[in-house]
């Protein structure tokens, strides 16, 4: 099974039902929605215009003439909730974020220096960075597979990059035959995953093959190093462990549909779930310790498939899903890490919309906190580790439908890029927009769109290129990310 699919089904649905009926719904909101708007704006321009301040610092860092107003960062004070505490998680392995959403957890959580105000350090051209293109850091060096200069087609772009952390020039490149997917990384190793059914074991010094396993059925999966393993999931369900050295086969096992996202790993258990919604727990050697299959709540029947990585959260895993309709409530459930239990589904608590779309990407975990970018909306939602319930949303940027990226959370700030092509960061403490910088088109150099406003993405961006692929985290704070423009960002403080 191609990864085609996830993106064009995205975007329409040939029967006219689901997100595509939902876009048109929303598109009629809009319609009075932003008339009454604009007769707002206006009234409040008038008395502004009489009653203003002398300027002010721009807070966002960017500039002022380059931020839209509707990106501005909200300036009421909100008053922090229960659990909204920004201690990462314990962690388990090194400091670097060596792997997808930095842990073997999937935590998404490292300590590190907070950007203050952004700026675009370097730009490398890397080729297009789709949903699983996730950049990964050890030391002084950036690992990222790319899908070449036109995804899903093969061309000599098609590989893997190691990127100069400070200088953005490259180290080397691994050339592959066809789209190249996650990448993990050690100071011993760098392990990729292909579209063409390969994994590749990559010497991080000189960029050549030390082994290669051919799976015969597409990989794209987030590898997994777990000591001397790297835990890899493909599309016929199977997840499999090899030896790093030699790249052998040490055990295997199987669950229900594509393994997509990639596996977690709680420093006892190993967890893996396969797109027809069956998750298993296994030990390290890979005997399985409990199955459970998730089944469709009423009305979710037929519909309900999970792409993304599962995330080990206090005692928990939660899992994200992927629905062809919009129902009155996220799309999370969490299952008991020891039983496989259903311990909750997620409930809009907080009251914060009435329909919500599908969860492509996997939560990061703050104190007890979730925070994840949700679709459907401009919402960067929270949920309670606990129970499950919404505790409150901040908006960044417009509306967009689709969703893909994984936030990224580092000393109290969430970093979320969107489909819009913008990186924005939300501070915990006041759940309020604290900074972005617009990374769509490069020649723009991070300033926004003349034309960036709140219709400005919906189905598709207005112009410039989106982002899904998900951030990483240097130790010194500085944050990289690719665009489907094909390009891989470094951004650090401008301070």
């Amino acid at each position: 099974m191609s990864r085609r699919r996830d993106y064009l089904t995205f975007f329409t649905n040939r029967r006219g039902r689901g997100e595509f009926r939902f876009a048109h719904d929303g598109a009629r909101r809009l319609r009075w929605i932003l008339p009454a708007l604009l007769v707002a704006a206006a009234g409040g321009l008038a008395v502004w215009w009489f009653t203003k301040p002398e300027p002010a610092p721009d807070p966002s860092g960017v500039g002022v003439t380059t931020v839209p107003t509707i990106l501005r960062p909200i300036s009421t004070t909100t008053t922090g909730v229960a659990g909204s505490e920004t201690m990462c998680p314990p962690a388990q392995g090194d400091a670097d974020w060596s792997t997808f959403k930095a842990t073997p957890s999937r935590t998404g959580c490292l300590e590190a220096p907070a950007i203050a105000g952004p700026k675009i350090l370097w730009a490398a051209k890397v080729g297009v960075q789709g949903w699983l293109n996730n950049p990964v850091i050890v030391g002084g060096t950036v690992y990222v597979a790319s899908a070449g200069d036109v995804q899903f087609e093969s061309d000599a772009a098609d590989g893997v990059y190691a990127i100069d952390l400070g200088a953005g020039t490259p180290r080397w490149f691994f050339p592959g035959s066809f789209d190249v997917n996650g990448v993990a990384a050690n100071e011993d190793i760098v392990v990729a995953t292909g579209d063409e059914g390969l994994i590749w074991g990559i010497d991080p010094d000189e960029g050549l093959a030390l082994w290669t396993q051919n799976l015969g059925v597409a990989v794209f999966t987030n590898p997994l190093i777990l000591g001397d393993v790297v835990v890899v999931g493909d599309a016929s369900g199977t997840v499999s462990a090899f030896d790093l050295e030699t790249g052998q086969r040490q055990w295997r096992t199987t669950v229900t549909g594509a393994i997509r996202g990639g596996a977690a790993y709680d420093g006892e258990q190993l967890y893996v779930v396969g797109e027809g919604r069956e998750v298993a727990a296994l030990d390290p050697a890979g005997r399985v310790l409990w199955r459970q299959t998730i089944e469709p709540r009423s009305g979710e029947a037929g519909t309900m498939r999970v792409f993304a990585a599962p995330v080990v959260a206090g005692d928990v895993l939660v899992i994200s899903l992927v629905r062809e309709e919009v129902f009155s409530e996220p799309g999370l459930v969490a299952l008991d890490r020891q039983t496989g239990e259903i311990a909750w589904w997620a409930t809009d608590a907080a009251g914060i919309k009435s329909e919500w779309g599908s969860v492509r990407s996997s939560p990061a975990v703050v104190g007890n906190v979730l925070v994840y970018g949700e679709g459907y909306s401009n919402a960067l939602v929270a949920v309670g580790v606990d129970d499950g319930k919404t505790l409150w949303a901040a908006e960044v940027g417009p509306l967009c439908y689709p969703h893909w990226s994984s936030p990224a959370v580092v000393s109290g700030q969430v970093y979320l890029p969107r489909f819009d092509g913008a990186l924005y960061a939300v501070d915990l403490g006041t759940q309020t927009l604290a900074w972005s910088v617009y990374l769509g088109q490069k020649d723009l150099a991070g300033a926004f769109p003349p034309d960036f406003d709140a219709s400005f993405c919906e189905w598709q961006p207005r112009t410039g290129a989106s982002i899904l692929a998900s951030p990483a985290v240097a130790a010194n704070g500085v944050v990289v990310v690719g665009s489907l423009e094909g390009y891989l960002f470094a951004i650090g403080d401008n301070g």
